[in-house]
């Protein structure tokens, strides 16, 4: 009887620190394309609560690098949401080619699924190897909640993972939040959805702050006006303010989409009794997705991007206030991103750096004929025609072509022509990757079988391009850009990311609340330490074996 009160004892005093340091919500947010040089830059013009409730009493690292090379939207939110590298998420890209289909694979698509309104392409978490955080936290509670909510699809998709309960995305053209039949834990966001068009119609333009002086701004971007037609001008938004919103889709080219998404965060939050203290930690994954559609628009350096990112600080400073209030100290919060982004090849130039863009897109349906490929992509495949000895005309059918397809940053071969030419397929993918490596802006090039052997001691870059190679699903030769250059489908405007450099892998991991350290840390960390990280707070294990949570979270 004794020894099983001790034991008792035992469990209570073991169990006790567990619960008294648990979050009953946790709260994930991904800014997407949000680098971490836009901390600094922009944090004299930030409020107290928002960005700079995590700098001055949160925790920072200001050394968190993506250790991977195919920096895209997919890879980053399922590194996010699992802890782990594309490696071994098998999410390699945005979109990968499957022979087997002898198609193209949208990193979330699913066939046997549909979505709950519309006609948009059915989706759900089916590509995602692995557990994530979410499934890990079901598996120990099952009465909690886990909940993914972006504009894209692929954010609130993948940063949820397989077991979620469900996970909420735009579609523009409704438009309205929708889900897809993968989530059985769905609910109706009718009432919602139905304020949309009144929140569009409040905001018919997106007019330049003034929450920056104009001397402030000539300091912190560069916007010359001269340059503003390698913008990109979406919809008739413009190049330069005010920006007119005439719909949905606009709208989320501006700042009030983050607003929006935000609103249905609270929403959510309140029709799912999220954050209940009822012994179940729940756990909501915010995807901001605009700031990457005006990234990508507009660039880095715009004047856009400024007025978006203080804006964003002031409606993050809206959204933790309420948090705070409502949860006091029983609720987490972790924000990172995706990617960073590169400047706008034009501007980065006109910068005195280096800079460019390399049309290598795939041919469209209509194309009939080897002549039609854009122009690096005929260049090389001349060069390597003339590597394996084998005629090649302008005329001559597109399925002569040795590269089949294109999905950035893999090039998949067309091993049915590389058959009927009885070449060698080996010395095929060195031809291949040697033509490929010519190209003015290329810095590295890697066959398949390369990244199969064993390297005793591999570059910084092949380190990071094999932590997002998967055999089954990455291409038979992969290709790497140098700074300031971005594979281009033959447009001159917007910039975009995606390589293994500073300015794509940087981005922010900060966390505040229940269960966190401030302080500043020095550490060179990773978005895959979050899900870990965040584990550790609900007594569950999550990310890469073996890995442990960041040094914000260990009890002092």
């Amino acid at each position: 009887m004794k020894l099983a009160v001790v034991v008792l004892l035992a469990l209570a005093l073991f169990i006790a620190p567990l619960s008294a340091v648990s979050p009953d919500l946790i709260v994930v947010i991904s800014i997407d394309q949000f680098p971490q040089r836009y901390l600094p830059r922009f944090q004299p013009w930030f409020s107290k609560g928002g960005f700079n409730r995590f700098l001055q009493n949160g925790a920072h690292y200001d050394n968190a690098f993506y250790p991977y090379a195919n920096t895209y939207t997919c890879p980053g939110h399922a590194t996010i949401g699992t802890g782990r590298l594309p490696s071994e998420t098998g999410i390699v890209s945005n979109n990968w080619y499957e022979p087997s289909r002898q198609d193209s694979m949208y990193c979330v698509g699913d066939d046997r699924v549909q979505v709950t309104a519309g006609t948009s392409d059915p989706v759900s978490p089916m590509n995602l190897q692995g557990d994530s955080l979410g499934d890990r936290l079901l598996e120990k509670y099952p009465r909690s909640k886990v909940i993914g909510i972006a504009i894209k699809d692929r954010a609130a998709i993948l940063m949820a993972g397989r077991k979620a309960t469900a996970a909420y995305w735009l579609d523009k053209d409704l438009p309205a939040f929708i889900s897809s039949t993968w989530y059985a834990g769905r609910h109706d966001l009718g009432p919602f959805n139905r304020i949309i068009p009144a929140f569009v119609a409040a905001h018919p333009a997106w007019t330049q702050s003034d929450a920056i002086s104009p001397a402030d701004l000539d300091r912190v971007t560069y916007d010359p006006p001269a340059l503003r037609e390698h913008k990109t001008n979406h919809a008739g938004m413009g190049v330069a303010f005010p920006h007119p919103i005439k719909d949905t889709d606009a709208l989320t080219y501006t700042p009030y989409g983050n607003d929006l998404l935000l609103d249905l965060a609270r929403y959510v939050i309140d029709t799912e009794k999220l954050g209940t203290e009822d012994g179940s930690p729940d756990l909501l994954f915010v995807g901001l997705s605009t700031q990457d559609y005006i990234g990508h628009a507009y660039g880095p350096d715009s004047l856009e991007v400024a007025d978006a990112v203080v804006r964003l600080d002031g409606s993050l400073q809206s959204f933790f206030d309420q948090l705070s209030q409502r949860f006091g100290d029983r609720v987490t919060v972790a924000l990172t991103s995706d990617h960073g982004v590169q400047s706008i090849p034009e501007v980065s130039e006109a910068m005195g750096k280096p800079g460019g863009r390399i049309n290598f897109r795939n041919p469209g349906k209509s194309a009939k004929t080897i002549g039609e490929l854009a122009t690096e992509r005929l260049a090389t495949e001349r060069r390597i025609a003339t590597a394996l000895n084998i005629e090649l005309h302008d005329d001559d059918p597109i399925g002569n072509a040795i590269m089949k397809t294109f999905f950035e940053p893999s090039i998949y071969l067309n091993w049915k022509r590389i058959n009927e030419l009885e070449l060698d397929r080996e010395r095929v993918r060195n031809v291949v990757r040697d033509a490929v490596a010519q190209i003015d802006g290329v810095s590295a090039v890697y066959t398949d079988s390369q990244l199969l052997a064993p390297t005793a001691h591999p570059t910084e870059i092949e380190r990071s391009v094999r932590n997002s190679f998967l055999v089954e699903r990455s291409g038979d030769v992969i290709a790497e850009l140098k700074p300031g250059y971005m594979w281009s489908w033959g447009t001159t405007t917007g910039t975009t990311h995606g390589e293994p450099l500073e300015d794509d892998q940087h981005v922010p991991v900060l966390f505040f609340g229940n269960g966190i350290r401030a302080g500043a840390y020095d550490a060179r960390v990773s978005p895959a330490d979050i899900a870990t990280t965040l584990g550790s707070l609900v007594g569950v294990t999550a990310g890469e074996y073996g890995a442990k949570p960041l040094s914000a979270a260990e009890p002092e």
